[in-house]
Formats: structure tokens, sequence, C-alpha cells
């Protein structure tokens, strides 16, 4: 216990710097990956009506149905592995073993989900592009082990900076790629070699080079012996983690992956533009809940329950302070700026866009719950929620398909990320752990949210 002038300090006592360094810390991650969420937001978009512009119907959706396998697949290869080992380079003192850990389990996750997913009757992609497709996932930004030890370090500043700048890079190349009319191989082989290049720039970093060690030769070979040993204990560890999070994933790309399967290029093109527009902006609050996850994870190793509902309840509020005006601009003005600047084949892209909405709220909600209840540990459960969400998404296509598998698509995200959050919210509950979320406040946001909706499209 420390002292100040002699005398003991009380249990808890902080100082004011003590207080204001975390908050700093957060105020700088945020803002730096927000930031750079923000450009690649842009740089998303416009590349987004470049390959709308270009490319024929049947093209286009071949490159919406790629990327929503991509980012299925971003999630299968790292099985959550990113997770583990962002909570174990926050507290380790030898980040090499994590990292041999981490990679091995990657390896492992790759080629198994690769060797699954193949399977999937896509009818818009060959083989040699669904394997284009899972090499560019194992070498996106969400399952490099560089990065997750910068998160873990909590140095998403860096971070932000290499992915605004490898994003650029892609993009620009991608963007040139399409206006010269290159296939879409050619388009996902720049996006490749783009990861590659990041990631060979990010291991001669002064700040990552602690995770290839710097112990004796003894002290290495202890390592690769220990880690070795362990990938089947890390494996069994991360599979609940992983499991939640692929689902995740998948929740979030069944729409153009069903559209893809039982419905028409058209409609895989309406909804997936949609799509695309709208949850781009998703990844704002992936920036405001990750740069906090170290925190929350440290506030729960010493159960400081007041640190854990201050931190969640500041994350909720946030998001809700940025998206439900924003959700809520987008609904009222989407459908009349489209009838007035737009050509008139773009209005069911509009339509779609109000109908999802709502569900970007809720979406960007459950990250921060999907943080929440894995810091607690509560994985198996979550899973359980995860896929009644996935079922509740495809039974609303269904139920819709007769007015258009876009309409039914877009209500059907919604009413998936409303089932997983009644459910994340119940889990919390009945597990007695505490998490200072915001329910009264989401809610009445939400039907706010619907009401407008319903009122935009009628």
């Amino acid at each position: 216990m420390s002292t100040v002038a002699g005398s003991p300090s009380l249990p808890g006592a902080q100082s004011t710097s003590e207080v204001a360094k975390p908050v700093r810390q957060f105020r700088r991650n945020v803002l730096s990956s927000a930031g750079g969420n923000v450009v690649n937001i842009v740089l998303q978009l416009g590349l987004l009506y470049l390959l709308h512009e270009t490319l024929t119907t049947a093209a286009y959706a071949m490159m919406l149905t790629a990327t929503a396998l991509i980012g299925v697949s971003e999630m299968a290869s790292d099985y959550g592995s990113r997770l583990w080992a962002t909570r174990e380079f926050s507290f380790t003192a030898r980040p090499v073993r994590i990292l041999r850990l981490s990679a091995w389990c990657k390896v492992f996750y790759t080629i198994v989900s690769a060797a699954v997913l193949t399977l999937l009757p896509l009818n818009n992609l060959t083989l040699p592009i669904a394997l284009l497709c899972f090499a560019i996932a194992s070498t996106q930004p969400s399952t490099d082990p560089f990065l997750w030890y910068l998160r873990g370090r909590e140095r998403l500043d860096v971070e932000a900076a290499i992915m605004l700048v490898s994003r650029t890079l892609a993009v620009t190349g991608m963007a040139l790629a399409a206006w010269m009319q290159m296939s879409i191989p050619w388009l996902l082989t720049i996006w490749l070699l783009t990861n590659i290049g990041r990631m060979g720039f990010e291991a001669t970093l002064s700040c990552v080079r602690p995770v290839f060690g710097d112990g004796t030769a003894e002290e290495a070979a202890n390592d690769r012996g220990r880690s070795m040993s362990s990938v089947s204990v890390v494996l069994r560890e991360v599979f609940p983690v992983g499991t939640t999070l692929f689902l995740t994933s998948l929740f979030q790309r069944i729409g153009v992956l069903l559209l893809s399967i039982f419905a028409t290029d058209l409609d895989v093109s309406v909804f997936g533009t949609a799509f695309r527009l709208v949850s781009t902006a998703g990844f704002l609050s992936t920036s405001m809940f990750v740069s906090s996850f170290a925190a929350l994870v440290r506030a729960i190793e010493i159960n400081d329950v007041r640190s854990v509902g201050r931190i969640v309840r500041r994350e909720m509020h946030l998001v809700s302070l940025v998206f439900v005006p924003a959700c809520l601009l987008g609904i009222l003005f989407c459908i009349p700026l489209t009838r007035a600047l737009l050509p008139a084949d773009m209005l069911p892209v509009a339509q779609a866009m109000v109908i999802l909405c709502p569900g970007l709220y809720l979406s960007c909600i459950n990250m921060g719950m999907k943080y929440t209840v894995n810091a607690w540990s509560l994985n198996w459960p979550d899973v359980v929620a995860v896929v009644i969400g996935i079922l509740i998404f495809a039974d609303s296509i269904w139920m819709f398909s007769h007015i258009s598998w876009s309409v039914g698509a877009a209500i059907g995200w919604g009413a998936g990320e409303g089932g997983v959050l009644l459910l994340r919210i119940a889990l919390l509950r009945y597990a007695g752990k505490p998490s200072g979320v915001p329910v009264a406040s989401i809610l009445m946001s939400t039907c706010v949210l619907v009401v407008a909706a319903f009122w935009a499209i009628h």
C-alpha cells in the first residue's frame, strides 16, 4: 500500500494523475482509431460507388459475395485467437511466446475454415476466387498478430496509422484496376498484395519488435517447447470465443450469402449495396469498444465492479450519442435525397437502407455487448444467443420475401440483432454479472428508430 507523508492511503484511493491517465489513453485511442475508420469509411464508399458504376450486375454481385466470404473467413481465420492474444499481450512479459501460440492457432483454424467454407454452394464464385478470398482473409488487419500485440499494449494510435496507409493503398489500387476494366481476380490480387506488404512493414517497427523476443537462446528454446505443447490447450480455450465471433461474422453476412444462393444477381446487388453503405458506419463503434477492451478486462480481473460499470456505460452512451442521431437523419433523408439526386434504379437501395438503420444501431450496441460477454468469459451461452439470432435473421428473409428479397433481408438483420441483444442482456442478468448496460435508453432509442423507419417507408 502506498503512503503519502508517512500515512497509508485509503483503499482504492488514486491520485488525479492516476485517474486521468487511463481517460487520456482512452480518448487518444478512440480518436486515433475512429479517425482512421472515418477515412476508411470514405474510401470504402468511394470504392463501392466506383465498382457499382464500372462493373456489370453479375460482376458486381460477384464482388459483393467475395467480400462477404472474406468477412466470414476473417473471423474463421483467427477463431478467437485475436481476443485471447490481446488479453495475454496486455499482461505478459514474454510476448514472443504469445505470438507463437496465437500464430499456430491461426494457421490451424485458417486451414480448417477454408476446407469447410469451400463447400458453400455460392453460385457466383469459382473455386480459385474462393481460395483467393481465404488468402486475403488470413492477412486482413483483424487477423494480424502484430496488430493484436499493439492492441494489447493499447497502441491503437500506431495501429490506426498503419491501417490507414494500407487501406488507402488497397482502395487506390483496386479503384485503378476497376477503372481499367480489370477482372475480379485482379482486384482481389491487389488487395492480397497490399495486405502482405503491410505485414512486412509492421515486422520492421521498433514498437512491434518485442514479439520477436529478446531473451537468451535457452529461454527462446524453452518458449518454443512450451508453445508447441500448449497449442492444443489454447485451441480448446479459444474455441468457444471463436465460435461466437465466427457466428457473429456469419450473422452479418448471411443476408448476402443466402441471397447469392436463392435470389437473383439484382437482389444481391440491391441488398449488398444498401448493407455495405449502412454497415460501414459500424467501424466507428468498433473503435469505441476496442479502445477500452483491455481496460475492461483488467477491471474484471481485479474485480473492480465500479470500473466495469463505468467503462460499459461510457461506451454505450457514446455509441447512442453518435448513432441515434445519425440513423435518424439517414431514415428521414435517405429516400428524398435519392429521388432528387440519383437515378431511379437506386430507390430500392435507399428503401433497404432506411429499413437497415435501426439494425445498424442495434448492431453497434451488440458489438459492445459481445466484448462485455467475452470479458466475463460467458462464451458458450453467447454462442446459443448468436445461433438464435441467425435463425431469426434467416426466418425473416423467408417471411418477407414475398415483398422482395432485399426487404426481407433488411428486416431480418434488425430482427436478428434485436434478438441477440435481448438474449445477451438476459445472459448477464442471469449470470449475476455487473455490466452497467443502460437497457432503458437502448430500448427507447430503438423504438424511436423503428417508428421513424416505418413512417419513412410508408
